[in-house]
């Protein structure tokens, strides 16, 4: 604001002494001079084909500050409403990933027992049997420590496997079936923050994906095939 001032003391006068009383170049000073006409604190008047400056009075100084005042409360109340969600998409951005790979049945122990680890609910698509084709007693053993531990079991079985009879063997579940036609070679688990896609071949093989991103998506998935399975 000292530009404003020094005009305030010369009074009105043309570019010249306002460019020998600042010490700076002519561009310079013009370019100054051109601001302070746009925030209404100069103005100017023509004599004799010249342009001379002149302050606005100095009350014009305090309405700017309460100008400016006023949009830094509506760009702070602004923020304020947009602030909920820029804080989401820093938690997001910053989301830890993680991708696994396990292979043989005693890698997919390693994921059976994290399984455990968690308190939330276990939703299953795909189920074949093979869970229990393959590990025998482990699986027995397995689900009575799930069913312990109360963690709902959501599954949704191929209809093949209706005719066992599996809810008194699971216990502490929900079950429904898909057409055979649906049926896939791998299975789906989610729980926690995780994704667990197994792939029933010759040599057992478990894909884990850590990510909250994907398990929202995969419980959508879920809920949706849930809706139109039958019971």
């Amino acid at each position: 604001m000292s530009y404003a001032i020094a005009l305030l003391e010369l009074g009105s006068v043309p570019a010249g002494p306002l460019i020998k009383r600042l010490g700076m170049h002519r561009a310079a000073v013009y370019d100054l001079l051109d601001m302070l006409i746009s925030k209404g604190l100069v103005h100017y008047v023509i004599k004799s084909n010249r342009k001379y400056f002149e302050a606005q009075p100095p009350d014009r100084l305090f309405e700017l500050i309460e100008t400016k005042q006023d949009d830094l409360e509506k760009q702070k109340n602004l923020l304020k409403q947009y602030i909920p969600e820029l804080e989401l998409k820093r938690k997001l951005s910053k989301e830890s990933q993680e991708g696994t790979i396990y292979k043989g049945k005693k890698g997919l122990k390693s994921v059976f027992e994290d399984i455990l680890n968690y308190k939330t609910d276990l939703l299953v698509i795909g189920g074949s049997g093979k869970f229990k084709e393959l590990f025998g007693a482990y699986y027995t053993n397995w689900q009575k420590r799930r069913a312990q531990k109360k963690m709902m079991l959501r599954i949704i079985y191929s209809e093949s496997v209706r005719k066992e009879k599996r809810e008194k063997e699971l216990g502490f579940c929900q079950i429904k079936y898909l057409p055979e036609q649906y049926a896939t070679p791998s299975t789906t688990f989610i729980y926690g923050d995780k994704v667990i896609l197994i792939l029933w071949s010759d040599e057992p093989m478990a894909f884990s994906m850590k990510s909250k991103d994907v398990v929202k998506s995969y419980r959508t998935f879920f809920e949706l095939l849930y809706g139109i399975a039958s019971q």
